[in-house]
């Protein structure tokens, strides 16, 4: 074993396989009921021999990934392929009938012959010194030489990865009730991996992944679409975007949060060059989910339930903080008198709800941030100026809306709706969750349910009124999707619809929309969730062609 440099960390520099082991994949696991049995094409292999071995980024303990010349992996954004066929020499004699998958010294050892290796932080591979590039591999990834082979063909797929290379990693929050579970948060290492191995394992070594590695939102305008293009030689392409768009200016030492308009303007750019955003969602449906405007435009639909909402403005926050406040509850008032006089024909009660008490939040915020209650024109007040005055804020307004009374919020997962086919519009997954503290006003923790603790926990053993909930908010589900048909000529693929209920009697209940989550929200316990949400996103990347001609799983 040898080492460049004594250093510490994810993104060290030192040689290709750690101490000569790879892991199988994702910890050396894989997701339930995937294939798990890969077919192996090699029977023998004599040392010295030359082989085509299909390299996996999340493979290798030390990350490097084969770059086209030192500028590309030694200047930021660094630019690479992390999943693909390169070449290699076998170094010692390695016959089948000895393999044990879980035993890696029956591995093949090979030794790369790609001259040119970097990690995400710059550090270039000594290529030099064998043992920095021999490594051992499993058979199931090397064909050998000469012979027809995936090595030789067009890529099926391939897949632009943006993604996070700065000095801190990406924490992937991956315990207590409201973190992200061992699939991690979605900039992370953790859920990157896991997706990478998922498509490994449905399609084979029969795609490849040239990964952006960035470490400021300043670098994501270095990119050139169409020159990346080029790099895209698959049948199919598309691009994913591991990052967070926030209102913020960088400096916050917050990895992967980037500065919206960059993230956006990259991404117009990317999809005008002919790559398509397959991970969040196109740019513009994006804007739609992450800004939360939705939330003011929609509110006073008088059938999709949404809390009443008020944009307060930048300017009028920093004039005079204790009017904004005033003018904002008096706004809700009105709209909550606006909302009675539209909604008279639906029976509401004979007079508008005075709106005494809220919310003030944040758009283009993340994980439960930049959300803060109010009881009194003095909270809000307070809550307005402490969000707006946050450092490097952007934001030119901050949400203000009402209280909703609920007992529990029922996060429904739904995957692939057709519009034809109103079935496809019922949940995969339905999560209860109840906030069990507010610290400094804000939301941070939350209890978790199936359906059994729910029933207990949160609506009195009431089955019927948590039925009554469930088929309100299925029929508040259906009308999103329709509104979301306007937004899109495509559905999303996956959308996370938060309702909120509350019991109000025996067998009765109320809902209201809580949030419209884009693809890539925390999957909140749910065991199958990356199954299912992998499998319909590799779909997708296969949507510019009818589906009945894309043979998918081939392994």
């Amino acid at each position: 074993m040898a080492w460049a440099h004594h250093q510490s960390g994810p993104y060290t520099q030192g040689h290709k396989g750690a101490k000569g082991k790879w892991s199988k994949g994702t910890n050396g696991k894989s997701f339930q009921n995937e294939r798990k049995v890969l077919p192996i094409t090699v029977n023998y292999l004599s040392a010295g021999e030359p082989v085509d071995v299909f390299h996996r980024y999340c493979q290798d303990p030390n990350g490097y990934f084969m770059a086209q010349s030192g500028s590309a992996g030694l200047l930021h954004p660094s630019v690479g392929k992390t999943d693909a066929w390169t070449t290699a020499v076998v170094n010692e004699n390695w016959d089948a009938n000895y393999y044990n998958p879980q035993d890696y010294n029956t591995w093949v050892q090979i030794r790369w012959t790609h001259p040119t290796w970097y990690n995400r932080r710059g550090h270039r591979l000594d290529v030099k010194n064998p043992s920095m590039v021999t490594q051992r591999v499993m058979p199931e990834q090397i064909r050998q030489r000469g012979k027809p082979s995936e090595a030789q063909q067009q890529p099926r797929l391939s897949l632009l990865h943006v993604r996070w290379g700065g000095q801190q990693p990406v924490n992937p929050v991956t315990e207590g009730a409201g973190g992200w579970g061992k699939i991690g948060s979605t900039p992370s290492d953790n859920y990157i991996n896991s997706w990478e191995d998922s498509v490994f394992r449905t399609l084979g070594p029969n795609y490849e992944i040239v990964s952006v590695f960035f470490q400021n939102s300043e670098e994501l305008l270095k990119l050139h679409p169409p020159i990346l293009k080029t790099m895209l030689r698959g049948e199919h392409v598309g691009a994913l975007y591991f990052m967070w768009p926030i209102a913020f200016q960088d400096g916050h030492e917050t990895p992967a949060y980037v500065q919206r308009e960059k993230q956006l303007e990259m991404m117009i750019q990317m999809e005008a060059a002919g790559v398509p955003t397959r991970f969040p969602h196109q740019s513009h449906l994006y804007k739609i989910f992450a800004s939360k405007e939705w939330t003011s435009q929609m509110c006073l639909h008088p059938l999709l339930n949404v809390p009443l909402t008020t944009m307060v403005s930048r300017q009028a926050i920093t004039m005079d903080p204790a009017s904004a406040a005033s003018d904002a509850m008096k706004a809700l008032n009105n709209l909550a008198e606006a909302r009675h006089s539209w909604n008279a024909q639906l029976a509401q009660p004979p007079k508008a709800k005075r709106v005494v008490k809220g919310v003030a939040k944040l758009g283009w915020s993340w994980e439960a941030m930049d959300v803060t209650a109010w009881k009194t024109k003095e909270e809000l007040e307070l809550a307005l100026c402490e969000l707006s005055e946050q450092p490097g804020n952007l934001c030119d307004h901050i949400f203000v809306q009402e209280w909703l009374d609920f007992d529990v919020e029922m996060r429904h997962f739904i995957v692939e709706a057709n519009y034809d086919d109103p079935q496809s519009w019922k949940p995969k997954q339905i999560v209860y969750t109840v906030f069990k503290s507010k610290e400094d006003n804000s939301f941070r923790n939350f209890d978790r349910y199936d359906r059994l603790g729910c029933l207990a926990k949160c609506f009195q053993n009431d089955d019927a009124a948590l039925a009554d909930a469930e088929r309100q908010a299925e029929a508040l589900i259906a009308r999103w999707i329709q509104w979301l048909q306007a937004q899109s000529h495509q559905l999303p693929v996956v959308v996370r619809f938060d309702i909120v209920a509350k019991r109000t009697g025996p067998g009765k209940a109320v809902v209201h929309t809580g949030e419209l989550t884009e693809l890539g929200a925390c999957f909140l316990g749910w065991a199958k969730g990356p199954q299912v949400v992998f499998g319909a996103m590799l779909r997708s990347c296969f949507k510019d062609r009818p589906m009945e001609d894309v043979q998918m799983e081939l392994w």
